[in-house]
């Protein structure tokens, strides 16, 4: 769509994100190192591990072609507290319960540890989480084993901008030039020429997904287990996703 008609529909797409239901492309993650964190929960048992992941990454330009401003999930943390759920697949369904969280909060992270080459911190949203073999052993299992690295929340949008590279447009070029440099992925913000930022998002859920259309959601690696290797292998996950009524996977 051209930047005139997005800026002459703005309103009517951002009410449309608000309340759509989409299909999330498909693609491959692009994180080539692994991530870890003083900060990070990391405990194993028999029959239950405890695990920090990240849910989001902001001031990150994804698939959906959003950009979500740090403490954008403030609000609905202070007003839901801790019941978002820890799901797979974005499945909503009893049966589809990986574990309990523990916390669930917003951090900064620097872009580096992210494996992105840019100085300075970026804000994440996070979940320490109890993950139960009893709700899936598969999951279960290939969390213990390390072989999760990737997450996508459930949400709801409830205040985003439209951002565009076009200064005939004073409201939207204002929302860009205010952005623009914070973001880690900047080039791909500047083919588009536009983006939407999300300012404000009610959270549902966090999954376990193949690959999260922000493909920096990992799983934090144990800080002295980062430490006492070397492996720096890339991600071959490939991304696929589902979307439940009004709740976009991001």
């Amino acid at each position: 769509m051209k930047i005139n008609e997005l800026v002459e529909r703005k309103q009517e797409l951002i009410d449309l994100k608000k309340g759509e239901v989409k299909h999330v492309k498909g693609g491959l993650s692009s994180i080539t190192k692994s991530v870890n964190s003083n900060k990070s929960v990391f405990k194993d048992g028999d029959n239950t591990l405890q695990r920090t992941i990240i849910g989001n990454t902001y001031l990150w330009m994804d698939s959906h072609e959003d950009v979500h401003a740090k403490n954008c999930f403030a609000k609905s943390l202070k007003e839901r507290g801790q019941k978002a759920f820890h799901l797979h697949d974005h499945e909503f369904k009893l049966t589809s319960k990986v574990g309990e969280p523990i916390k669930i909060y917003e951090s900064s992270i620097s872009w580096k540890s992210l494996g992105i080459n840019k100085e300075g911190e970026t804000q994440a949203l996070l979940m320490d989480s109890e993950i139960i073999k009893e709700y899936n052993p598969q999951i279960f299992n290939e969390y213990k084993k390390g072989n999760i690295n990737q997450h996508s929340v459930g949400m709801q949008y409830t205040k985003i901008d439209l951002a565009v590279n076009d200064d005939s447009y004073d409201d939207e070029y204002k929302v860009w030039n205010d952005n623009i440099d914070s973001i880690g992925n900047p080039e791909t913000a500047k083919d588009k020429g536009y983006f939407w930022l999300v300012r404000e998002a009610k959270l549902i859920e966090v999954s376990a997904v193949l690959a999260g259309s922000n493909e920096l959601t990992p799983t934090l690696e144990n800080k002295e287990a980062a430490d006492s290797t070397s492996s720096n292998e890339p991600s071959k996950d490939t991304q696929m996703k589902q979307l439940l009524t009004n709740i976009k996977f991001k």
